[in-house]
């Protein structure tokens, strides 16, 4: 339409209908783009619960099957692999996600740069990991060898292409690929039990799986016509994965802190206060930390979308994080209150031990540290990461893990395994409010209007069932309760406007 029949248009009194009428579309848009969102990040989440709940299961096999001493080592191992697993990542599956979500499309040279940085890290830090553990008196040789295996795992890892699949928001492909793969670390484990291997059977099944899921995920990438895209100009593999590795150094030195906050604190306990100390603290914190693995997978589904939205306006980005953080007060918070209620039942019912009665309060403290964890999280990738904010995310991280670091020793040799869940929470308390400094000029939104209705209808829930003293069966149908309360409440919202 022309200048001259939109003037006269308007003058006839059709410019409300033209209002009227771009109001709808706009309005269909936050519609199309909350569904979207959390259509995505649902898949994302339910295959994380599914592949976390195969690895919990895998950790109460071994705390049920084994005996306290040897489910310590086992907890101490998969403390120290989680951080040769994330050095030898280093960053690099973020860094490539948010590549192939702007750019929409796979380059070939993207993915061999990647796998060869990654390939080259896991052999540098598994040596380096059993070299520095041989010279540690405390570690035994079961937990050297528990490690060893774990840390062999790292390196077909380094072709486990999930994020390529995040990346192009086919985030039931990466669903896919990881279920299988701690499905098969389960069933690996058990195979290996039965041939009498002992605790290391945990180690095998690890390594076992991670190879057959990443060359399943290898070829099932392959076979995807048009997907990789080949560059015949492009520059030499050493110029192009030093390029690389230069590029996902913040992010990269990021990641890696984050395992430093997570990991490290099992590792002083067992260093501070035995193996039978690492097991009950272990029995305390693994549920908070796979649930907040669950938080990690939702806004990995929701990353693509929030990476292409952080170079298209503000009003939109601001759009798409609002319906995330919605989502994940609604999903996290009923739950975690809920879950410090029941947490004595909730120990026995897992792990049917006496001696993990002891978890209890590190139990209850990771419950409110789960939810700074999954919003530290949200903070940190969904804004920072995804502005390309890499050196400031990176800022936050060096500074919560510094403190981390001075209080967990200090704190773990006075109160013990209370203390050591104290430094972890502390350490995300401080980071909550650097991340909040840093994106407070990215984005605007009112976030009590996000959690007033989780956290009143959770207390109402707790209130109900410590009122009438309800057991902890039948304490699930009020939870129930509150989460269909949410739902409906939310269904009378507006799509995307819960902080606006």
């Amino acid at each position: 339409m022309n200048s001259l029949n939109f003037k006269t248009l308007r003058n006839s009194g059709a410019a409300p209908v033209i209002a009227f009428s771009a109001e709808r579309e706009n309005e269909s848009g936050r519609v199309a783009v909350a569904s979207r969102i959390t259509k995505h990040s649902s898949i994302a989440m339910l295959g994380g619960l599914l592949s976390q709940g195969l690895k919990f299961v895998v950790v109460i096999y071994v705390a049920r099957k084994f005996s306290t001493v040897e489910f310590g080592w086992f907890s101490f191992a998969v403390a120290v692999n989680a951080y040769m697993s994330i050095m030898s990542n280093f960053g690099l599956p973020v860094f490539g996600s948010r590549a192939i979500a702007k750019s929409g499309m796979v380059a070939a040279e993207l993915l061999t740069d990647v796998v060869s940085v990654r390939l080259l890290l896991s052999a540098i830090v598994t040596l380096l990991g059993i070299g520095v553990l041989s010279l540690i008196p405390e570690v035994n040789r079961v937990e050297l060898m528990i490690v060893a295996l774990f840390g062999l795992s790292n390196l077909p890892q380094a072709w486990f292409f999930d994020w390529v699949f995040q990346g192009l928001d086919r985030q039931g492909s990466s669903a896919a690929l990881n279920v299988a793969w701690q499905a098969g670390w389960l069933l690996f484990t058990i195979i290996a039990c039965t041939m009498g291997l002992g605790i290391i059977a945990v180690g095998v099944g690890l390594s076992l799986s991670t190879l057959v899921a990443s060359t399943a995920g290898y070829y099932w990438l392959r076979s995807t016509p048009g997907l990789i895209s080949r560059n015949e100009f492009a520059p030499p593999l050493l110029s192009r994965a030093a390029k690389v590795f230069r590029a996902a150094a913040p992010l990269g030195f990021g990641t890696m802190l984050i395992s430093v906050v997570v990991w490290t604190d099992a590792i002083y306990v067992r260093l501070l206060n035995g193996e039978v100390a690492v097991a009950v603290y272990a029995a305390g914190n693994r549920a908070a930390l796979a649930l907040s693995m669950l938080g990690t997978f939702y806004v990995q589904g929701a990353f693509p979308l929030l990476s292409r939205a952080s170079i298209q306006s503000r009003a939109f980005f601001e759009q798409c994080f609002t319906q995330v953080f919605a989502d994940l007060a609604i999903l996290f918070v009923p739950c975690s209150v809920w879950a410090i209620y029941y947490a004595r039942e909730i120990i026995w019912i897992v792990f049917r031990r006496p001696e993990f009665a002891a978890a209890l309060p590190v139990f209850r403290i990771f419950q409110v540290t789960l939810l700074l964890f999954v919003l530290n999280n949200l903070l940190g990738t969904g804004v920072l990461v995804a502005y390309h904010r890499d050196r400031a995310f990176r800022r936050v991280l060096v500074g919560s893990t510094a403190a981390f670091l001075f209080l967990c020793p200090l704190l773990t040799w006075r109160f013990g395994n209370v203390g050591a869940a104290i430094s972890v929470l502390l350490s995300q308390v401080i980071a909550l409010t650097w991340f909040y400094r840093y994106t407070c000029p990215l984005l605007c939104v009112r976030w009590y209007r996000a959690v007033r209705w989780p956290l009143a209808l959770s207390a109402a829930c707790v209130a109900l069932c410590f009122g009438v003293h309800l057991s902890f069966r039948a304490g699930l149908f009020p939870l129930f309760l509150t989460y269909i309360g949410l739902l409906s409440q939310r269904s009378f919202e507006q799509p995307g406007t819960a902080l606006a």
